[in-house]
Formats: structure tokens, C-alpha cells, sequence
């Protein structure tokens, strides 16, 4: 026969108590995890602090030098072609004399059309 008087929290205590204290440990890592990232974070400052200065020194020596070949290496005259064509594109065109003296009459005439003409003799 199944005994009555079993107790239940003689199983379950153990485990409670095993839980917590996996929690306890897990919490414990969290706290280490956190205090090293930010250690590494205070080490990666300092690292930057000392070493900051010099990187953009070089940096900017590097990108002076790059320039500076870049200048000495153009030459506008092998981009002729190219500025002439980009200058051709923004002018507008220009009209040849035949093409000039029609637009002229062609102006001429139709101011004429719509005028009157009187004329007098003095």
C-alpha cells in the first residue's frame, strides 16, 4: 500500500534550492562579463588616448602624400578633350552667318507682320 505520509517537500527543496543557486551563479557571471567589458572598454580609451594622436598624425601625412603625387601626376592637357566637350555642352550653339541673317529676318518679319507703316512728308 502507498504510503500517506509522503513528503512532498523533501524532493522539491532540493531542486528549489539547486535552481537558485544556478540562478546566483548565472547573476555572478553577468556581474564578471559586465566588469571585463567595461575594463576592456576603460583599456581600449587609454589605447586610444596614448596612441590617438599619432594614428591621425600618420593618417593625415599619408593623405597630404597622396594628394600631393595626385597634383604632381595631372596633367590638364590629357584632359583636353574631355573639358572641351564639357564646355561645348554648356555653351549654347553657336549659328553660322547664313543661319545668323535668317533668324534676323525671320525676327524682322514677324514684327512687320502686325505693324502698320504711315508715311509722311514733312
Amino acid at each position: 500500500m502507498e504510503n500517506l505520509n509522503f513528503e512532498a517537500d523533501a524532493i522539491i527543496d532540493p531542486k528549489d534550492e539547486a535552481i537558485e543557486n544556478l540562478r546566483q551563479q548565472l547573476a555572478e557571471a553577468n556581474r564578471r562579463d559586465a566588469f571585463k567589458a567595461d575594463q576592456l572598454d576603460q583599456f581600449n580609451k587609454a589605447i586610444m588616448g596614448v596612441i590617438g594622436d599619432s594614428v591621425e598624425a600618420i593618417i593625415d601625412s599619408r593623405v597630404s602624400d597622396a594628394v600631393e603625387n595626385a597634383m604632381n601626376d595631372f596633367n590638364i592637357h590629357d584632359h583636353q578633350s574631355e573639358i572641351d566637350e564639357m564646355i561645348d555642352e554648356r555653351l549654347p550653339e553657336q549659328l553660322d552667318e547664313a543661319d545668323q541673317r535668317e533668324a534676323v529676318e525671320s525676327i524682322v518679319k514677324e514684327v512687320l507682320e502686325g505693324a502698320t507703316l504711315r508715311i509722311e512728308t514733312i
